[in-house]
């Protein structure tokens, strides 16, 4: 054979190689778990790495995939890195071992900052894959963005994920991103999703083919992010605004953009004209919707529009949610805010109390006079913290009413605020209730199979019960006064 043929014999077969190696790896599943931002014992740039795994259920090739942080060029991968299902893989700045794990990249063009900073992970057609931002990274150890626990052979470290039951237990999640992710499994299952966007509120619940959006968090971007990688459908059978304030309503801005094509069948909100909200234009898409007879408006002082104290919504996996008017006239808009009770479809196995940013004055409304206590019952399993942990949203008569066995608060790392406050952390350990924190933990998702006695369970994207945040501070505020 000539020396020339031979050489271009060898040149094709070397290139038909690398094309049935990614051939056989064509899932899309890859997400960022953990990083190495601020090593100790190293400079940076010896020390900082990025694991990234495969949630999927076929194998998935990184090669083609990129990497971007703020102010840096970013990194395209441009050899065949295949990452089976359920695995994790290693990308370092550095050729050194790192947890006993060598790993499979060195990278260049991306500095993890010490400070504020972000990364994306976009796939080879640069769509994001996934993102994670923060503000004030752990020193010498890992920041979890999704938790995994590490498949046969893989060294890269321990899971640091949880997976709590209705009795508070946690056990670790072995892949907590799929948790996270998936649509309900069956017809019946319940699945509620409190979202973290920040200091703000966005909670999906989705049961039977039926999906509720209740508020949207304070910005469009990371919302609308929520709303691809969940892949929410295009048809919202419910969105409810629960007060007029734009760390619940900035959201619902991306969700009535007409190029989305999106359509909500009945919205829900209490009508009330606050500046930030008229200026908004929502009120504006609500309305010109309403008028084309695409969408029904409710207002939440009389949901159901015939003076029923309690309206109900039946999701069509059999789950309930029951809408409550706000306190009237209220001077706050916060205690405006309206009152939801979910039920699954086992009543016995999962029920939530949500009620926006609902302060003492509304709260002592919902037990007394608007005898909530009574019809429909304000017992629950997980209560969503009202006004994202502030004291002013807890006392003991509300627990004690509510006595949930889990509460869950979204806010962000850092506010102005001093969320979540130390008196209110105090009163849920006094009544012996733990809870998950969106700025700490991530989303949270509760999953409930919605058959007798299949209970309930709660996955968070990262670290542990009882976390306390860099924001967190005790109020002097008149409301909270002797907490």
């Amino acid at each position: 054979m000539r020396p020339l043929v031979r050489a271009l014999l060898l040149i094709l077969l070397a290139a038909c190689r690398g094309r049935v190696a990614g051939s056989r790896a064509g899932g899309r599943d890859l997400v960022i778990t953990r990083l190495m931002i601020d090593p100790v014992t190293v400079p940076d740039e010896r020390g900082e790495w990025i694991e990234v795994a495969n949630v999927g259920t076929v194998a998935a090739d990184l090669a083609g995939w990129s990497f971007r942080s703020g102010n840096d060029a970013g990194y395209q991968v441009r050899t065949s890195i295949v990452v089976a299902p359920g695995s994790t893989v290693l990308l370092a700045r550095a050729p050194i071992a790192v947890s006993g794990a060598r790993p499979a990249l060195v990278y260049s063009g991306i500095a993890l900052a010490n400070r504020a900073d972000w990364l994306v992970l976009s796939d080879p057609d640069g769509r994001t894959g996934d993102s994670v931002a923060w503000s004030a990274p752990p020193r010498g150890t890992a920041l979890v963005h999704h938790a995994m626990a590490p498949a046969p052979g893989n060294t890269a470290g321990p899971p640091t994920g949880n997976a709590a039951g209705g009795t508070g237990s946690d056990t670790a999640g072995r892949v907590d991103a799929r948790a996270t992710y998936s649509p309900p499994t069956t017809n019946r299952e319940l699945v509620v999703r409190v979202l973290d966007v920040g200091q703000g509120d966005a909670i999906l619940i989705q049961n039977g083919g039926s999906t509720v959006l209740v508020d949207g968090g304070p910005e469009r971007r990371p919302f609308a992010r929520w709303l691809e990688e969940l892949r929410v459908p295009d048809t919202l059978d419910a969105v409810i605004l629960t007060h007029a304030h734009g760390d619940h309503f900035t959201g619902l801005r991306e969700l009535f953009r007409s190029r989305h094509g999106r359509v909500v069948r009945a919205f829900w909100w209490n009508g009330d004209q606050a500046t930030p909200l008229s200026q908004s234009h929502l009120p504006d898409s609500v309305a010109a919707r309403t008028r084309r007879g695409t969408m029904l408006l409710h207002d939440t002082d009389d949901p159901c529009g015939d003076g029923r104290a309690v309206c109900t919504i039946t999701l069509k996996g059999g789950a309930l949610l029951h809408i409550m008017p706000p306190l009237p006239n209220a001077p706050l808009e916060n205690d405006r805010s309206v009152a939801l009770k979910l039920v699954g479809p086992d009543s016995a196995s999962f029920t939530m109390w949500l009620a926006g940013d609902a302060q003492h004055d509304a709260i002592e409304w919902f037990g007394g006079r608007a005898g909530y206590a009574r019809n429909p019952g304000m017992r629950a399993d997980v209560l969503k913290a009202d006004h994202h942990g502030s004291c002013d949203g807890v006392d003991d008569r509300y627990l004690d009413l509510v006595h949930p066995s889990l509460v869950i608060a979204s806010l962000g790392a850092v506010n102005d605020y001093g969320h979540m406050h130390a008196q209110a952390k105090a009163a849920y350990a006094r009544h012996g209730i733990p809870w998950y924190r969106t700025d700490q933990n991530g989303t949270v998702t509760l999953r409930s199979p919605g058959t007798p006695g299949g209970g309930y369970t709660v996955t968070v994207e990262r670290g542990t019960k009882n976390a306390s945040g860099p924001s967190d501070r005790r109020s002097y505020q008149p409301d909270c006064a002797g907490m």
